[in-house]
């Protein structure tokens, strides 16, 4: 019997303060392809397969400002849900903790989508998102 989880593990997030250097550098570790960059200042580079592979692992990496040393515990896991707010409440029912509460980014008036973030019972975060929102 199959186990059936909170959330379905999506994608682990790594924090940069140089997103060309991060690029270059995850992009040789693990042979994958900057594939483009989205955010309001393109704060974030998709690290991703080319098409003609089998792979399906994927990276994100995350522009954070020079001297800032963590945000997220510096990589942490992103897990998609279909309900941001009911799957936070059944993390915290099994210990963990609600550090940002259910909302959307960037805003409402330009929805990408619907997150929180969490910490585990050991103190580490993470995030759980609804994407796509429709």
């Amino acid at each position: 019997m199959a186990h059936t989880g909170i959330a379905r593990l999506w994608k682990p997030v790594i924090n940069v303060t140089d997103l060309d250097q991060g690029e270059a550098f995850w992009s040789a570790v693990s042979g994958l392809t900057p594939q483009g960059r989205h955010g309001e200042f393109s704060e974030y580079s998709v690290l991703d397969a080319d098409e003609d592979s089998d792979e399906a692992a994927w990276l994100l990496l995350q522009r954070v400002p020079k001297g800032q040393t963590s945000v997220h515990s510096g990589t942490h896991l992103d897990f998609r849900v279909n309900d941001v707010a009911g799957a936070a409440l059944q993390i915290e029912e099994i210990g963990g903790v609600v550090v940002k509460p259910a909302a959307i980014y960037p805003d409402e008036t330009d929805p990408m989508l619907e997150w929180a973030v969490m910490k585990d019972p050991f103190g580490n975060e993470f995030c759980i998102i609804r994407w796509p929102l429709t």
